[in-house]
Order: structure tokens, then C-alpha cells, then sequence
């Protein structure tokens, strides 16, 4: 399977503007970005519960295989659901009911972008992209959220995983290797 940017294939499938990356110095969006922008927040946040659920190849075939919203969703975040989906309300300025909406919207275009790249049913090359994708996603998830808190993972809100050169990207090498299901 062909390597791709997850963030930019659900952004695209759903027709939303570009996430912006967030600058781990300053913690702020780069560029004139917002994270504001219900997308830029959801996006990053449903495929951290994406790369949790996938850290073995017999969950994440069983997440793929799931059907229904609101199962998939207490499935990516478990307890923690619904102070995810305030969180992000809050922060977005939306109702719960509308984040939560937009979640299950994001969750269904998740499903169907890992549908078009061939990793649908198959949990090992799931696990393999959501390890090879865990920076990446990293580097757009707003900090404010605090969702290495929600999610009961520090490691979600390090200011290191937002960085990029020759030798963070070295350390994430280093990272995929130790997280990968093998």
C-alpha cells in the first residue's frame, strides 16, 4: 500500500479547509490559520482515536468492521466520549450535538478513505498506516484541547511530536519502530 497523508485524503473527502500544523515553539497554528474551524479540530482528534483503537491488528480490523456511529465513536474514545465532544464544542464555539455530528461525519469519512486506499478490512495494514500516520497527526492536533488528558496519554500533548528535521524526524523513526504492532 501506497504511503498517503491521512489528514489531507479525509480533509479532501469531506471538502473542509486545510488543518493547519501547529508550531511546537509557540503552540499556535501556523501561518493565518485557525483552529478553531470544526474540521481543523475534529479531523485530528477522531484519527488520534483512530491510531489508539489500532495499536493491534485484531482491534483495528474489528474497528474497521464496526458499524454504526455511535458505537464507533465510543469505541475510538470509550468513556471519554462526551467530554471529548464538549471539549471540542466548547473550543469550536458549536453544540454538542453539532460536534458530535461532525465527529460521526469525519468518523464515516475515516472509514471510507481507508476503504478507497485498500486497508478496509485488512487490520494489519490499518495498525501499519495509523503508526506510519501517528506524527503527522500529531503535528495538526490543537493543544488546547488537552487530549493526551482526555484520552489518559500524555505522550498525545508532547511538544515533540509537532517537531519536524533531520533529527525529529530521526526520533520519529525511532518512535514507529517501538509503537508499530510487532
Amino acid at each position: 500500500m501506497a504511503s498517503i497523508d491521512i489528514i489531507e485524503e479525509v480533509r479532501n473527502y469531506i471538502g473542509s479547509k486545510p488543518v493547519p500544523k501547529i508550531d511546537p515553539n509557540t503552540q499556535a497554528p501556523d501561518g493565518n490559520s485557525s483552529t478553531r474551524d470544526i474540521s481543523s479540530v475534529i479531523i485530528p482528534v477522531v484519527l488520534v482515536g483512530f491510531y489508539k483503537n489500532t495499536r493491534n491488528e485484531d482491534a483495528a480490523a474489528r474497528l474497521m468492521q464496526e458499524s454504526g456511529d455511535n458505537a464507533t465513536l465510543n469505541h475510538l474514545f470509550g468513556d471519554n466520549a462526551n467530554s471529548i465532544v464538549a471539549t471540542i464544542a466548547e473550543h469550536t464555539n458549536v453544540s454538542s450535538a453539532y460536534a458530535e455530528d461532525e465527529m460521526k461525519n469525519v468518523t464515516n469519512a475515516v472509514k471510507q478513505v481507508l476503504v478507497k486506499n485498500n486497508n478496509a478490512g485488512d487490520g494489519k495494514a490499518v495498525s501499519a498506516l495509523f503508526t506510519d500516520q501517528r506524527s503527522n497527526i500529531l503535528k495538526h492536533l490543537p493543544p488546547e484541547l488537552n487530549m493526551g488528558e482526555l484520552m489518559n496519554d500524555e505522550s498525545i500533548d508532547d511538544r515533540t511530536n509537532k517537531m519536524e528535521g533531520p533529527m525529529s524526524g530521526m526520533m520519529h523513526t525511532i518512535e514507529k519502530v517501538f509503537s508499530s504492532t510487532k
